[in-house]
């Protein structure tokens, strides 16, 4: 009878293992799959210049303006206000548009200033000075005499074939309007329609350019002068706002990846979005179907966190919305987790609060870390396989996260992964404002991994500290450090703060991190407290 009932345990754990293994291959071959399939509305929308798993766009860097001379071509009141809510500008570029990104008015404002003093010209080209003065001239010679009005509107004259010359002078400096109709080669793509009248050396040219010029102004100068009026109650408000923030928040949002800018690196090497085709087995049609809708946030500090990227609104129609659903492909999930009773989800919410490391980076019912996506609606936004594989193998189904896998007693397992799949609140998340959370590169593994808490310097300030109920450890501490034995720092990394007395909200980094990592990160500590373990810990 022994030996009988050892030869079943000894089965049942080779086909466990073997259940194991075969479940590592579907997922591994699932999570690696070829680019989803190309896409003309995905290309025109510039996605998969953002998000892995789609082609890069071949169209939209010629279709995105250079931002390189931003400065000197961009009137700053336009900026601002088009930043804060952007509209179609050019009606020749398809269904190409400028998304919406929800900045606050700081935000815009520091971006606007960064923007400023972009202005590295093309070659060969420099701007001279225009003093136009406003006339009623001028719309003969744009609309008769040139005929601009063929493609362009201007005072509801005209065809929409470009952009509306009525706010022409609302956007861009007159200098810069100048040079660009003495020579649009200079400034448009090659394939542009648009005609060069003009010579540089001509006299007469000039004089119906500042023409032209002068009457754009004084279309404009209505608007003007309410958009000035706004960006000065915004410098106003905002005088933490500033060019170096506002640098930081154009690499953040990873503009370069539709616009071209001259001498910026790029934080993110190849996206800075999630992998698109993880959407067949990661979230429901329905919550997808609303989500490109409204695109509210998930992420509050970045996809990489601390980053401060977002997934910006195109404000798209409900026929590209179903265009996309269809082409993304929302899961239907079979794996159906059960109900648990009030008294599980009591239990598992004390676990939650006092013992389990989740909340430290994940938000539930307003309470909680700002690294990761909500818990209070990861019901209505996974499916219930995807619940399910992510807590028992994170570093599989979601392989760029720093979610570290946390072990648990196998009865707490299930009713963890049923009480989050119940958890369908509509919720109230934000992006953290990116003035007060100045977002950074994480190109370092101590940066990706810890600075949300322990900070830049290891001084417990990351941006994610003030939502924590006990504030990070100080890793500049040097007296309390220089008490800590080498392999006290890594025992408290590989387990979690709980180990140490400490927070329980600092998860165990065992399962995730190779020992020469963890090695590797108490050798930082150290060079962040200037300081050497106790004597009696080389003995």
């Amino acid at each position: 009878m022994k030996n009988m009932r050892t030869k079943i345990l000894i089965r049942n754990s080779i086909c466990y293992g073997f259940r194991r293994i075969f479940l590592f291959f579907i997922i591994s071959f699932t999570l690696g799959q070829n680019n989803l399939p190309p896409n003309e509305l995905v290309n025109e929308l510039g996605c998969g210049n953002c998000h892995s798993g789609v082609d890069q766009s071949e169209i939209i860097n010629n279709r995105a303006p250079d931002l390189s001379y931003a400065g000197v071509r961009y009137n700053e009141t336009f900026l601002f206000d088009y930043l804060k809510s952007s509209q179609k500008v050019r009606q020749h570029i398809g269904n190409s548009r400028m998304p919406d990104f929800g900045f606050s008015d700081g935000e815009a404002l520091a971006l606007t200033q960064y923007l400023m003093t972009r202005q590295a010209l093309p070659k060969n080209r420099t701007l001279s000075k225009v003093k136009a003065k406003k006339n009623a001239e001028g719309l003969a010679l744009i609309h008769n005499e040139f005929q601009c009005t063929v493609c362009h509107t201007l005072n509801e004259l005209g065809q929409a074939k470009s952009t509306d010359l009525t706010d022409a002078a609302v956007r861009l400096q007159p200098d810069w309007i100048y040079d660009l109709i003495l020579k649009p080669s200079a400034y448009v793509p090659r394939e542009s329609p648009m005609p060069s009248f003009f010579s540089e050396d001509n006299k007469a040219d000039k004089k119906n350019i500042d023409t032209m010029i002068g009457y754009l102004k004084g279309v404009a100068e209505s608007k003007n002068e309410s958009l000035s009026s706004n960006l000065k109650q915004a410098k106003k408000a905002n005088p933490g706002a500033s060019a170096t923030i506002g640098r930081d928040i154009f690499l953040s949002q990873n503009c370069q990846a539709c616009h071209s800018m001259s001498g910026e690196d790029n934080w993110f090497d190849t996206h800075n979005a999630p992998n698109l085709t993880h959407q067949r087995m990661k979230t429901p049609s329905a919550w997808l179907t609303q989500y490109l809708k409204e695109t509210p946030p998930i992420r509050p500090n970045g996809f990489f966190p601390g980053t401060g990227s977002r997934m910006p609104n195109y404000h798209l129609t409900d026929a590209e919305i179903e265009i996309l659903s269809n082409w993304m492909g929302g899961a239907v999930s079979k794996t159906k987790l059960p109900d648990i009773y009030d008294f599980q989800s009591n239990k598992v919410e004390r676990l939650l609060n006092d013992f389990l490391p989740c909340l430290g980076c994940h938000e539930l019912n307003g309470q909680g870390g700002k690294i990761g996506p909500s818990l209070s609606n990861v019901g209505k936004r996974l499916t219930d396989g995807f619940i399910k594989m992510a807590i028992e193998m994170p570093h599989m189904v979601m392989p760029e996260s720093i979610m570290p896998k946390t072990k648990m007693d196998p009865t707490i397992l299930p009713l963890l992964q049923s009480y989050l799949a119940q958890r369908t609140s509509n919720g109230n998340i934000q992006y953290l404002n990116l003035l007060e959370n100045r977002p950074y590169s994480t190109k370092n593994k101590y940066i990706e991994n810890c600075a949300a808490c322990h900070g830049f310097n290891g001084s417990g300030n990351g941006f994610n500290a003030k939502f924590l109920p006990t504030k990070p450890g100080d890793l500049t501490d040097k007296k309390l450090m220089g008490e800590r034995a080498d392999d006290t720092l890594f025992d408290t990394i590989y387990v979690g703060g709980r180990i140490m007395n400490k927070s329980h909200f600092m998860p165990g980094w065992g399962e995730k991190l190779s020992r020469e990592e963890i090695v590797n990160y108490v050798n930082q500590i150290r060079t962040f407290c200037e300081c050497d373990p106790p004597d009696w810990s080389n003995n």
